[in-house]
């Protein structure tokens, strides 16, 4: 009697003084595929690369909380090469929607394993500019597309002509929250 005497007078307490927590938003982290494109670089007297897409970060979210997204943020990005190189890469940016997100620089083999901001990498530096930018575009309602592109500079013993078979991959791992209230 006693326990229920006081959970009835809790439940009037919170009704009646003004209390809202029944009304306040629900807030969930929404899990989001990595923004991930991988740019062949072309073989032959150029040490210049570069190389875009076009992304719907849409497709990257389950469909049913796109509307809901009322914040997002970048939680790591990384550069990885493929191909077989014993030069570097120099000048090395990647941009999202043409403003820099993060610079790179380093020998061809630094790249072999993803080079992380996360990990504190030296290799890869973070542009502010850049991380607004792709910010502000996860959070707007319908989400946007973007750009991703990269360019940069490869030197070293032997180059031009750069070998064939190399790219350059950038990925970025963001996370968006969402209001779920009323699910």
């Amino acid at each position: 009697m006693k326990k229920t005497m006081v959970l009835v007078t809790l439940l009037v307490a919170l009704t009646t003084m003004g209390f809202e927590c029944i009304n306040d938003p629900i807030i969930v982290s929404i899990a989001m595929d990595p923004i991930s494109r991988c740019y062949n670089i072309n073989a032959g007297p150029d040490i210049n690369y570069t190389g875009s897409a076009t992304i719907d970060p849409s497709t990257l979210i389950d469909d049913s909380y796109e509307d809901k997204i009322v914040d997002a943020r970048v939680y790591d990005i990384t550069v990885q090469v493929t191909g077989a190189f014993t030069g570097s890469v120099t000048n090395g940016v990647v941009r999202i929607n043409g403003t820099p997100l993060l610079t790179y620089s380093g020998t061809w083999a630094d790249f072999s394993t993803p080079q992380s901001l996360l990990g504190t990498s030296p290799h890869v530096i973070p542009q502010a500019a850049g991380i607004a930018i792709l910010i502000n575009a996860l959070k707007q309602k319908p989400l946007p597309l973007i750009t991703l592109s990269s360019t940069g500079t490869l030197t070293g013993a032997g180059v031009p002509p750069v070998p064939s078979g190399l790219s350059v991959c950038a990925s970025i791992y963001a996370q968006v929250d969402g209001n779920v209230k009323g699910e």
